[in-house]
């Protein structure tokens, strides 16, 4: 009888030492001012279709989180862009306030178990409407150190070699950190 309390003891604090090496997503939750802030990475590849021709590839996002709607409406988008982004010929920034929508059938797939890799806590999936580009689908990476990479994914038609940014498939990087005063802009 012995034995088995023994393991049974063991199991217990196994399941104890795990939890507690565990850390709460909860932990990204944003309330405001304070929100997610930076900028996209600055390699050619990694802002292809999002930065008009002939600019420089300076383009922030701001990103509010609510933990509790992860899987439903896991936070707003908004970029610092109305002057010269994309979207600029229409007074508008890429990104106004744009809520990201969790893909629930996603869950339910073998896409939801993605590894990308050390360092990551957890990554979701999430449909976001740009102002003037359409829908686009943002993968979010919310990261041990507490910060958080936005990728976009911009579908477009097959364009044509002459096309103009607005007119290309896109994919964007961005690295956002925690700045309790917001951002600026």
């Amino acid at each position: 009888m012995e034995a088995p309390r023994r393991l049974t003891l063991s199991l217990v604090a196994a399941c104890t030492l795990a939890a507690a090496g565990c850390r709460s997503l909860d932990r990204f939750e944003t309330e405001a001012p304070e929100a997610y802030c930076g900028s996209l990475v600055g390699a050619p590849l990694f802002h292809e279709g999002f930065v008009p021709t002939g600019a420089p590839p300076s383009l922030s996002l701001r990103l509010d989180l609510d933990m509790s709607s992860l899987t439903t409406r896991p936070g707003v988008l908004t970029s610092d862009d109305r002057a010269t982004g994309l979207c600029s010929g229409k007074g508008r920034p890429l990104f106004e306030e744009a809520s990201l929508r969790a893909i629930p059938e996603i869950a339910n797939d073998t896409l939801s178990q993605l590894d990308f890799g050390e360092g990551h806590d957890h990554d979701f999936f999430a449909w976001v409407d740009s102002t003037c580009q359409g829908t686009m689908l943002a993968v979010v990476s919310l990261l041990k150190n507490d910060a958080v990479e936005v990728r976009l994914l911009k579908p477009a038609a097959d364009p044509t070699p002459t096309a103009g940014p607005e007119k290309q498939p896109g994919f964007a990087l961005f690295y956002l950190d925690r700045r309790k005063s917001g951002c600026r802009f």
